[in-house]
C-alpha cells in the first residue's frame, strides 16, 4: 500500500485535530457514565405523544387520519422517530483569546471547541444531522456534514484549524441566512428532523448588541437555543494590583489604570451582563449556563445533559 507523507505544513494542525479528537471522546465518556447518551428523550419504538403543529415543522410528521377526524394539525411523536438537528455555533472572535490570570486555565476558544467537539461526536452517535458555524473576523464560516462519510472527522478539522479574529459580523442577518443555507443543503436525504437546537458557545462579549440580535432571529424561527458562556476566572475575582494595562481584545484599544479604580466597576460591570444574559428569554426554548474556565469541562456537558433529559 502506498503511503502519502503529511506536508510539514499540515503536521501541526492534524496534531491539534487528534488532540481534540482524544478529549471529545473523553469528555463524552466522562460525562455520559450513568446518564443517557441522548440530546433529547430516550428512544424506543412505542408511541410516544402527539404534538400540535408548529411553523417550521415537517409537514410529513402531520398524522393526517387525526386531521381528519380533528381538522387540526397533530405531530404524532414516537422517540425512535426523534431527531435533533444540532446546529453549533462557535464564537472565534479576538476576545475568545482571553485565558484568565491562572497559567493553566486554557483560552476560551480552546474550551469552547472542545464543548463543541463534544456536541457533535454526541450528535454523531445518535445519528443526528449536525452543522458547524463560526463566528470571527466579522463573517461567518458554515460547514455542512450532509452526506459525509466522517461527519464528526470533518468538524474536528475546521475546529482545529480556528484562531481567534475580529468580531461579530454588524449585520445580525448573516449567521440566520448561513444557518438557513447549510440546511437546506441536507436536503430530504437523512433521518426526519422532529427538533431543531442550535448551540452558541461564545463569551457574550459584543459592541451593539449584534450576538442578541443574531439571537432573536433564531427565536423568531422558533429555534431552542443552549448558550454556554465562557466566563475567565479573573472577569469573576479581577485579582490584579497596581497599575493595569487593559485591552480590548477585537479592537486593539488599550488603557492604563490602577487596578483599585476600576476593580468593582468591572466586576459590576460583567456580574450584570453575565444576568441579563441568563434570562434573556425565560421559557423553556432558551437555556443558559455559565462555563468558568478553571473548571471541569465535563462537569459542563453532564449539566446540560441532565437538563435535557428532563425536557
Amino acid at each position: 500500500m502506498d503511503a502519502t507523507p503529511i506536508p510539514p505544513r499540515d503536521a501541526p494542525l492534524l496534531a491539534v485535530a487528534e488532540q481534540l479528537t482524544l478529549i471529545a471522546r473523553r469528555l463524552v465518556a466522562g460525562a455520559l457514565a450513568g446518564l443517557h447518551a441522548s440530546l433529547h428523550p430516550g428512544r424506543s419504538d412505542e408511541f410516544s405523544q402527539y404534538r400540535a403543529y408548529q411553523p417550521g415543522d415537517e409537514p410529513r410528521q402531520i398524522d393526517w387520519k387525526l386531521f381528519a377526524r380533528s381538522d387540526r394539525y397533530f405531530l404524532r411523536e414516537s422517540d425512535v422517530d426523534a431527531h435533533v438537528a444540532v446546529a453549533l455555533i462557535l464564537d472565534a472572535t479576538g476576545s475568545m483569546e482571553h485565558r484568565g490570570s491562572s497559567a493553566h486555565e486554557p483560552r476560551k476558544l480552546d474550551g469552547a471547541r472542545a464543548m463543541a467537539a463534544a456536541f457533535a461526536l454526541i450528535a454523531q452517535n445518535q445519528g443526528d444531522p449536525f452543522e458547524l458555524h463560526t463566528v470571527g473576523g466579522g463573517e461567518v464560516g458554515s460547514l455542512s456534514t450532509a452526506g459525509c462519510r466522517e461527519p464528526f472527522r470533518r468538524v474536528i478539522h475546521r475546529l482545529a484549524s480556528l484562531e481567534p479574529r475580529g468580531r461579530w459580523p454588524a449585520d445580525p442577518t448573516h449567521l440566520a441566512r448561513a444557518l438557513h443555507q447549510t440546511r437546506n443543503s441536507r436536503g430530504s436525504a437523512g433521518p426526519a428532523v422532529t427538533r431543531q437546537l442550535t448551540v452558541l458557545l461564545t463569551d457574550g462579549h459584543e459592541h451593539d448588541d449584534e450576538i442578541r440580535a443574531a439571537l432573536a432571529s433564531l427565536r423568531a424561527r422558533r429555534h431552542e437555543v443552549l448558550f454556554l458562556h465562557f466566563i475567565a476566572r479573573d472577569e469573576c475575582e479581577f485579582p490584579y494590583q497596581g497599575p493595569v494595562l487593559l485591552e480590548e481584545w477585537e479592537t486593539g484599544r488599550t488603557l492604563e489604570w490602577e487596578a483599585s479604580a476600576v476593580q468593582q466597576h468591572l466586576l459590576n460591570a460583567g456580574q450584570s451582563s453575565r444576568q441579563a444574559w441568563s434570562r434573556a428569554w425565560g421559557d423553556s426554548n432558551f437555556d443558559y449556563l455559565p462555563v468558568f474556565s478553571d473548571q471541569p469541562l465535563e462537569r459542563c456537558l453532564r449539566t446540560v445533559l441532565r437538563r435535557r433529559m428532563r425536557h
